[in-house]
């Protein structure tokens, strides 16, 4: 393609300098050096218009050119978020492009990162998602940051103010990254994105929507995905957590006011009146099918259907995603065990709408049943507590996603299981597994500062080569003769999860959780209401 052909012309001859013209302004890089080489940075880079004054709350604009040459030399502050832990800045829609060290005279797979947090934390800094290892397999790598909690998810339940803005600022990022990567050496048709946790769920979210078409190739949803429904993803009243909000902000403010008045206050305050109320609850919220709406269906009726972007897809999760979530162990566990077992009820998912005259507490034994048996204690079996907060936060909504996605494109499942380093500070409970949720990330980010094992580095390496092989070909294990993996990835079938095992060697095994898959596909359609608004 011709511009292809001009793309490498003009790269070649500006990338000397790490200087680059893009269709809003100039910028120049830098070099990152660490332990193992160099990447070329390009960050801090505006992929939006700041969203400030009457853009607080709403979709994302183009960003404003600029004239004088941009020094993209440091990523940009955080968005506004729940912890005060970093720099942060209502401003803060910024791209970073990180591209191998050399000059590139072909177009390069491109991996775009949307980082995790709950929606209520997170940046898509260097010091976050250093991504050294990912770069040095020959693939560009984008990371950026976008708004979170009331910023990015507040909404009034109508055209005031639709909710979900920080998924649209990540839409607008794609649709820069379409536009603008091929300046960096990136190939626009080639895009994968990737994301853990509430990236993941974010990732989910562009998969089964159409206005996301064409922006990319592939997707890689790490402990989190498009039927994944956390609490704090989701609101049932979010129009009263708008006004809420805006009675704490002037307390003459009632029910009368109209959606407008309410945004039109919650535009005008000062920022840190807002940041002071940074812990009102909000998330993606289902928006009314109006201009500029994004999310406006359920995910699991698009994805049984069939309605979504179809494109090759990894997902998985780590062999025991509550332990991230545990803070006294053994004595939480057994306090926990102890409500399951007196209220069975408990165990019902946030998400579950019980048909009319169904019992609750019927289902609750069913569930209880698969976990500790009929004659079981949850009080007696603290790992079985554990793998049942796993299942569902995470585990249950991923299975059924490879299940039904698996019958319209590829599906590659994985548990990540190698006990290194990142998990190794933490109590072992006999019976459950070791990983934690978000563990995994310092095997593809920020390697030198987290590994400390030969083990670990190996670990890593495999992990990296199977996600920059999918970015690369789409499909995690091309070549069967490599080294460094020495394994064929099945795909997922509906019959048949056969998924892989990373741990200390690479295992393919099948039929993970089958039993307590059974039993949760027994309790969404026999006993729940359908449509359903996760699993």
């Amino acid at each position: 393609m011709m511009w292809v052909i001009l793309t490498i012309l003009f790269f070649s001859s500006v990338f000397a300098d790490l200087s680059i013209d893009l269709p809003d302004g100039k910028v120049r890089g830098h070099e990152i050096q660490s332990q193992n080489g160099s990447i070329y940075a390009f960050q801090g880079i505006p992929y939006a218009t700041p969203p400030l004054g009457n853009l607080r709350f709403q979709s994302p604009l183009p960003p404003q050119p600029w004239n004088d040459i941009l020094e993209a030399n440091q990523t940009r502050e955080s968005c506004i978020e729940l912890l005060p832990f970093t720099s942060q800045s209502e401003d803060c829609l910024y791209v970073n492009v990180y591209t191998p060290a050399r000059q590139i005279t072909e177009s390069l797979p491109v991996l775009v990162w949307i980082y995790g947090g709950g929606l209520i934390t997170g940046s898509g800094s260097y010091e976050q998602y250093g991504p050294d290892a990912l770069v040095k397999e020959d693939i560009i790598v984008v990371t950026f940051n976008y708004r979170i909690a009331l910023f990015g998810f507040l909404s009034t339940g109508d055209d005031a103010i639709l909710g979900n803005a920080g998924l649209k600022d990540q839409l607008q990022l794609l649709k820069w990254v379409k536009s603008n990567i091929a300046y960096f050496g990136g190939d626009p048709d080639k895009v994968t994105i990737s994301g853990q946790s509430a990236g993941g769920i974010s990732v989910g979210v562009h998969v089964v929507n159409s206005k996301a078409a064409g922006l990319f190739r592939g997707a890689i949803c790490q402990s989190g995905c498009s039927l994944t429904r956390l609490d704090i993803t989701s609101q049932k009243d979010p129009r009263k957590v708008a006004y809420d909000l805006a009675k704490i902000v002037n307390p003459s403010v009632s029910d009368s006011n109209t959606t407008s008045e309410i945004k039109d206050l919650l535009q005008s305050v000062d920022v840190e009146v807002l940041r002071a109320n940074m812990g009102t609850p909000t998330g993606v919220v289902l928006e009314p099918d109006v201009e500029g709406a994004y999310v406006t269906e359920l995910s699991f009726t698009q994805l049984e259907s069939g309605n979504f972007n179809r494109v090759p897809l990894i997902l998985g999760f780590v062999s025991e995603e509550s332990l991230a979530f545990q803070i006294s162990f053994l004595p939480a566990l057994m306090l926990q065990g102890l409500q399951y077992d007196t209220n069975v009820t408990q165990l019902l998912p946030s998400d579950f709408l019980p048909q009319e005259n169904v019992s609750t507490k019927e289902v609750g034994n069913l569930i209880k049943e698969a976990y500790v048996g009929k004659d079981g204690y949850f009080f007696l079996n603290p790992a079985k507590v554990l793998q049942f907060a796993s299942d569902n936060m995470f585990v249950r909504s991923i299975l059924k996603q490879a299940e039904v996605q698996s019958n319209f494109t590829p599906v590659y499942l994985y548990q990540f299981s190698y006990y290194g380093t990142m998990s190794q500070s933490r109590p072992v409970i006999e019976g459950a597994g070791k990983v934690a949720h978000a563990d995994e990330l310092a095997y593809l980010f920020n390697t030198e500062k987290w590994l400390k094992t030969d083990a670990d580095f190996l670990a890593s390496k495999r992990f990296v080569r199977l996600w920059t092989n999918f970015a690369k070909t789409l499909n995690p294990t091309p070549d069967e003769t490599d080294p460094v993996l020495n394994i064929t990835w099945p795909q997922v079938t509906p019959a048949n999860a056969q998924y892989i095992d990373i741990d200390d060697t690479l295992q393919i095994k099948s039929n993970i959780k089958a039993q307590e898959s059974t039993m949760w596909d027994n309790v969404f359609y026999n006993y729940g209401r359908q449509p359903f608004t996760g699993f």
